[in-house]
């Protein structure tokens, strides 16, 4: 880092400040096909990003060469960037000018799990297999298992003596399934996420593809009407992700969100609780800093319904005269820092979820959303397709596919009646079962 500071220095005109973000990541995964190794990928990719701020303007480029000469050429394209063009804002109001001290003693890097042998990783993926088809019977298939181990390592520093360093690892297991009965076919997947390794339950995930595969089976025609609906973990999940920039500061300031002038206003069920927070040990979405350089923080969105706060780094915050919530984020060098969330999820409450499929006398549990790409953020509405199985008194009847489910996000949050104790992180997005008074279910 320290020739790669020096190059730069040499390169920038006075009155010019820098920030040079440099990172590395590696990724390696397997693949199991019939219980042999069938594939195993490893790739590496390493670059640096440099941002050049004077005044109102700012310029950006990055390299994935990392030579003395390759590292000047990226500087002076910075620099040209940022001369042909002006902003309205002096940039430098936007960033951190002194470091700040960090108490977060949050685990990143799973060491151990990292050395295991491959061929343990290996034997784990090919007892996956058996359990998932010892489930069922009518199991015929097992697809695309795979498990996958990364590292990513990045150094952050700017001309005002900001320096943030860290490394972090990440693992995931993902599998599907095919299951056969009479004429019908039904297909499941599932998958699991974590910083370490043991984390990871091979055990319950094969579960969970195996119930996801054959829950589905044999389906039954279903008309439409609107009826008390049970999001599972995962489909709550892919909401919950779908929407959630509806928070962020960036979707404020340029007006993308139906949530501006709406602070401290109820806007949803007083059952709904949401955290974004950075500072959850071993979690996929935890860090110590943000991207300007912030230690991360637990942040309150929505309380007992109520929205409390935006998610913002620097730029955003000052914008909109709020206080940075160390929300700033960035997809690696190549991009500059935004905002985005953490780790983002709806608080469990003490609810079974037999408890949510009881409350009515029918209901429909949702299993899996589709066509979530065509969801509006900006107005919140959304048409989906969907899958899942029709509850009476607290018992499956039958299931069903190809529906569509029909709503606004904001309407479905005021919706909610109960909430569920089987919390559950997909990625760094989470949520337990949720229980919602009434949706429109369109039948085929």
């Amino acid at each position: 880092m320290e020739d790669i500071k020096n190059v730069v220095k040499n390169v920038v005109k006075d009155g010019f400040e820098f920030e040079i973000y440099v990172s590395e990541a590696s990724k390696s995964k397997i693949d199991i096909e019939d219980k042999a190794l069938d594939r195993v990928e490893a790739s590496k990719e390493q670059g640096v990003g440099i941002r050049l701020i004077k005044g109102s303007k700012v310029g950006f480029s990055y390299t994935t060469k990392l030579t003395k000469d390759d590292v000047e050429r990226c500087t002076k394209m910075a620099m040209d960037i940022a001369l042909s063009q002006d902003t309205e804002d002096d940039i430098t109001d936007f960033i951190l000018k002194e470091p700040k001290e960090n108490k977060n003693h949050i685990e990143l890097y799973d060491k151990t799990g990292l050395t295991k042998s491959k061929e343990e990783k290996i034997s784990k993926l090919i007892k996956m297999e058996d359990d998932i088809k010892a489930y069922d019977p009518r199991i015929n298939l097992v697809r695309d298992l795979s498990y996958t181990e990364s590292t990513y390592t990045y150094l952050m520093e700017n001309s005002y003596g900001v320096k943030v360093e860290e490394t972090m690892s990440g693992f995931f297991v993902m599998g599907c399934a095919i299951a056969k009965d009479k004429e019908d076919t039904s297909s499941g997947c599932s998958y699991m996420g974590s910083r370490f390794l043991e984390d990871i339950d091979f055990e319950t995930l094969s579960k969970e593809i195996a119930i996801n595969t054959v829950s589905l089976l044999n389906p039954k025609s279903f008309e439409t009407k609107s009826l008390p609906v049970v999001f599972s973990q995962d489909s709550m999940v892919s909401l919950l992700r779908t929407f959630s920039s509806i928070f962020l500061g960036d979707a404020l300031i340029k007006n993308r969100t139906m949530l501006k002038d709406r602070l401290n206003e109820q806007i949803a069920s007083q059952e709904v609780n949401i955290i974004d927070d950075g500072t959850i040990d071993r979690a996929l979405g935890s860090s110590r800093f943000d991207a300007d350089g912030n230690p991360t923080q637990k942040n309150v969105v929505l309380e007992n319904g109520v929205f409390k706060s935006f998610l913002h780094n620097i730029y955003t915050a000052k914008k909109s005269n709020q206080q940075p919530t160390a929300n700033s984020v960035r997809a690696g060098y190549k991009s500059v820092p935004q905002t985005g969330i953490h780790n983002f999820y709806l608080v469990p409450k003490n609810n079974s979820l037999e408890t949510l499929l009881g409350a009515y006398e029918d209901c429909v549990y949702i299993t899996e959303l589709m066509g979530l790409h065509m969801a509006d953020p900006i107005s919140g509405n959304f048409s989906l397709g969907a899958s899942g199985i029709v509850y009476k008194n607290g018992k499956p009847s039958y299931p069903i596919r190809a529906v569509t489910v029909a709503s606004n996000f904001l309407e479905l949050l005021k919706k909610v009646k109960l909430i569920g104790n089987d919390f559950r992180f997909f990625g760094h997005v989470g949520s337990p079962s949720v229980l919602v008074e009434e949706i429109t279910i369109g039948g085929m």
